[in-house]
């Protein structure tokens, strides 16, 4: 009999079927965050009312506000040309696309923090937010002028970031899927990564304030209509990476729900010591029936031959958000069970 496993959540969840219509021209940027806010905190309740009747331990605010993770971002910012309007209905090939015109700013925020405010109001048992890295966010706007636009990206996530913590998060996920696939592809290094993950996440440091921040780095490889950005999966290229941000992460989410990434499981014992490790396997992005609770345990078994329980948390792969809504449901539930080992 296995012991219990703490479970968590990654950050989105499907949209309240019955909020739709009146989120639809707030996605389109129809209407303000001011006169969203109360159609945003209804949807919020319910996701995560959902979550918590899963029996997930640690629940999220389900980014009701963001169905298309950072894609709402960009339009946010000042100081871009939109070369190209996202187009949801293009897969990869709908992403926006900007160029940059001068220093980036963001006088509206990303996002992130309002609404973290706006969900941890009405449901105290949220401590954890997420916002997208910098990477993420900029790596792929166009860039002829002499401004580092990436050094702008990290000062507008940092002050997110901030702007969580004062409002009582004690839990920041940065989601760094475009640092993830540059390292399992091969196409980035971790000198150039380290300044990205560790910047960012200076903003919530424990010692600020005095207040204790569990500071967590999430690692996949995209989410664009349950398809992945790359066909490379692998856990081993990530490992230099977090031993040199040993100190700076607390917590490492894995994606481990593709063969290529679960084959490399045995590399978990190689992340330093320091960190906890929340293994993404119940698998979001699979079009077959949700996992099952006894693929979900044995999973959970194979962790704990490498994995400490005390460091060991499990989650889905990635964010419930584009995971049909009565298969999300099923799916969690299957973790909690397999995690209780019920």
């Amino acid at each position: 009999m296995l012991s219990a496993i703490r479970t968590t959540m990654v950050g989105s969840w499907p949209i309240p079927f019955g909020q739709r219509l009146m989120l639809k021209n707030y996605y389109s940027s129809l209407v303000s965050d001011e006169d969203a806010y109360p159609t945003l905190q209804r949807a919020a309740r319910i996701s995560m009312d959902e979550q918590i009747a899963c029996g997930v331990d640690q629940i999220m605010g389900g980014e009701v506000f963001a169905p298309d993770f950072y894609h709402h971002i960009p339009p946010r910012l000042a100081g871009l040309q939109t070369l190209q309007a996202r187009d949801t209905a293009k897969g990869y090939a709908g992403v926006g696309q900007y160029r940059v015109m001068e220093r980036i700013t963001a006088p509206m925020g990303t996002g992130h923090a309002i609404a973290y405010r706006r969900e941890s109001a009405i449901e105290p048992k949220l401590r954890k937010a997420a916002v997208p890295s910098p990477l993420t966010i900029g790596g792929g706007f166009v860039n002829d002028t002499n401004s580092d636009h990436i050094a702008d990206m990290i000062d507008i996530i940092s002050d997110e970031i901030a702007d969580m913590v004062d409002a009582g998060a004690t839990e920041i996920q940065l989601d760094a899927p475009s640092e993830a696939i540059g390292l399992v592809s091969g196409n980035r290094s971790v000198g150039e990564l380290v300044e990205v993950i560790a910047g960012p996440l200076e903003a919530a440091r424990s010692d600020v304030d005095g207040q204790t921040v569990t500071r967590t780095v999430h690692f996949c490889l995209g989410d664009i209509s349950r398809q992945t950005a790359t066909e490379d999966q692998n856990l081993k290229n990530l490992i230099p990476l977090l031993q040199a941000l040993d100190g700076i992460v607390d917590r490492v989410h894995f994606e481990c729900s593709y063969p290529g990434q679960w084959e490399d499981i045995t590399v978990l014992n190689e992340v330093p010591s320091s960190m906890e490790i929340i293994a993404g396997i119940a698998d979001v992005k699979s079009t077959n029936p949700a996992t099952s609770v006894d693929e979900l345990s044995n999973k959970i078994q194979n962790l704990l031959k490498i994995i400490p329980a005390e460091r060991l948390l499990v989650s889905t792969s990635c964010g419930c958000g584009r995971v049909p809504h009565d298969e999300a449901i099923r799916l969690v539930r299957n973790l909690v069970k397999a995690a209780r080992s019920e």
